[in-house]
């Protein structure tokens, strides 16, 4: 899926196991370059419990184990792209692979199943390029090959503060202008559900 903006090729690209590089670069240099607080992230929050995460503290580390979950096929998502150049993330998979998702009664709407629940987990865009519809295009890519992937639904858990500077997971208007419906509110996060099977 490619849009073109002011001359600019825009790709969105299903990440892969030799896409490592790619990925890293990417945290290393533009995912928080407004926010050096966050740059150990390497979106390892969705996949590691919260005592591993805790022994997870170096950068070095963190980064290598993020080549890990993806040169295994754990980490799933799309990588965006200008030109050869990475502009944003998305870490979107299957909700089985999710173990601390799935253990923690929060996110927890059915059985995770095998193909039955694909997430978005988090939409990362760095700083000069958010506000220009990128969300929403990552989001049209996600829905479409869930579709393609015959799962049911699709989840999203934006925050409940919609007034927090870094909505990392993706804003709440922006699912509810994708069809997702509401399962419940929880403390700080909204568990938001589109069912697919009514696309058909």
């Amino acid at each position: 899926m490619s849009l073109n903006e002011k001359n600019r090729e825009i790709h969105i690209k299903k990440l892969t196991s030799d896409m490592s590089d790619d990925f890293l670069n990417y945290f290393d240099h533009d995912a928080f370059s407004d926010h050096e607080e966050w740059s150990y992230c390497y979106c390892l929050e969705s996949h590691l419990g919260k005592e591993e995460n805790d022994q997870y503290t170096d950068i070095e580390t963190r980064r290598n184990k993020a080549r890990d979950l993806i040169e295994n096929g754990i980490m799933n998502g799309y990588l965006i792209y200008e030109g050869k150049k990475v502009i944003g993330w998305c870490n979107a998979g299957d909700k089985s692979d999710y173990n601390p998702i799935c253990k923690n009664p929060a996110f927890f709407t059915d059985e995770p199943v095998k193909g039955k629940i694909k997430i978005l987990y988090c939409i990362d865009i760095a700083p000069d390029w958010r506000g220009k519809g990128l969300a929403r295009l990552v989001m049209e890519r996600v829905l479409e090959d869930a579709q393609k992937e015959g799962f049911s639904y699709v989840e999203g858990y934006p925050f409940t503060d919609e007034k927090f500077s870094y909505q990392y997971r993706g804003p709440l208007k922006l699912y509810q202008a994708y069809g997702f419906e509401p399962v419940r509110k929880e403390e700080w996060v909204y568990i938001m559900r589109k069912n697919l099977d009514k696309e058909v």
